[in-house]
């Protein structure tokens, strides 16, 4: 019996190799067995995906390298909504993999290493399109590093190779996550000279908020605008954010004896100042995180705030026209220059309810974060911990 996920937890498992390695066989076994043991699961072929799709790539390196993105998009999709996904794909272009390895979540690139003459001897019983002059390798190259090689002749058949797949990934499930090339783009973001000082319309709406003194911890500072307006007008700030880029700046920028910056995760905070806040503020800073992060931070956050303690958000809403824009990761995952996850309402107020918050305003309009030409669908909502 395979070992079941931990909390439903679903991924991708590519299974790479060339014609004839077996890439088809063993994907399914791997399907079968994980279904078997009660898990949601999906087999995909990239034979089938081409012919479902219409046939319409030709085999250049450049539609290769199109339609497999595709392949990618629609497994991560359709993990995010809890399946495992298996796939036998060919695939092996370097521009995918750095794809697949940055931007599935609990994605496993397997190779099935097969000797050529063993592969040409399987192909002959089946589909002989080794001989075929059509036929080409060539624009295919092996992966230096996948995340499991499996030697698929001799003494290992499909079903051993399917149950080293299985354990391989059941195991790597608490440790492979992805940053969606998140670390690269706001290091280089922040690189940049800071082209705002002004506070946020959501700051100005919060302050009134604030009693003088408080304690307040902001949720993903960005260039330090807001947590400087809290410290100029009274209010105690811790400010963190994960880009050390950006907290880099703070410090060089905003030198105040009312406000700190760390670098680090929401849950990491008590490391650094074993305080509780009488406020929590996070203004575009939800939307970055993945659903797993988001739900660490609040939890963080209700267990950092005092009694009656106030949690600030502002996010962009999945009703904000960006969430129709880029590369499709999930139902509320894109790619559109930079990643973003965008939030429903209905399902943040079940969040923060269940972690143990009350909610006292929300809203979700255009009008609220207009900036330049930008004017985005936002949510807002205070919330209290109970």
């Amino acid at each position: 019996m395979v070992k079941k996920l931990i909390n439903n937890e679903a991924g991708v498992i590519w299974i790479s190799g060339y014609s004839a390695a077996g890439k088809t066989t063993v994907g399914r076994h791997v399907e079968h067995l994980l279904r078997s043991d009660g898990h949601a699961t999906l087999f995909l072929d990239g034979d089938q995906l081409r012919s479902i799709f219409g046939n319409k790539w030709e085999y250049t390196p450049e539609a290769r390298l199109e339609l497999a993105l595709i392949y990618f998009r629609l497994c991560s999709h359709l993990s995010k909504q809890g399946l495992i996904v298996i796939i036998s794909a060919v695939a092996m272009l370097d521009e995918v993999r750095e794809w697949f390895k940055e931007n599935v979540e609990n994605g496993l690139e397997v190779y099935l290493n097969v000797p050529l003459e063993e592969r040409i001897k399987r192909d002959s019983n089946t589909k002989n399109i080794y001989n075929k002059s059509t036929f080409d390798n060539e624009n295919y190259t092996e992966s230096k590093n996948p995340d499991l090689i499996v030697n698929n002749y001799d003494d290992i058949d499909y079903e051993e190779a399917s149950r080293i797949v299985i354990k391989t990934f059941l195991e790597r499930m608490d440790e492979k996550h992805v940053d969606y090339g998140r670390t690269q783009y706001w290091a280089e973001y922040y690189k940049k000279k800071i082209t705002v000082n002004t506070p946020s319309p959501f700051a100005e709406f919060c302050l009134s908020k604030f009693s003088p003194g408080n304690r307040l911890l902001e949720i993903g500072c960005g260039n330090g605008r807001d947590s400087r307006y809290f410290s100029e007008n009274n209010v105690n700030v811790v400010a963190l954010d994960k880009s050390s880029a950006a907290i880099e700046q703070c410090k060089n920028y905003h030198k105040i004896d009312n406000l700190k910056f760390l670098c680090c995760e929401t849950s990491e905070v008590q490391n650094h100042h074993n305080d509780k806040y009488n406020d929590i503020y996070s203004r575009f800073s939800l939307h970055a995180m993945t659903e797993a992060e988001e739900i660490a931070a609040l939890e963080a956050a209700y267990n950092l705030l005092e009694d009656d303690g106030r949690l600030y958000i502002e996010c962009r809403s999945i009703n904000d026209p960006l969430a129709r824009k880029g590369e499709v990761i999930s139902t509320t995952e894109r790619i559109d220059g930079h990643y973003r996850r965008f939030v429903d309402l209905v399902i943040l107020e079940k969040r923060l309810k269940s972690i143990g918050f009350s909610i006292l305003e929300t809203i979700e309009s255009r009008g609220l974060a207009v900036f330049n030409d930008e004017d985005p669908v936002v949510i807002r909502v205070i919330a209290k911990r109970i």
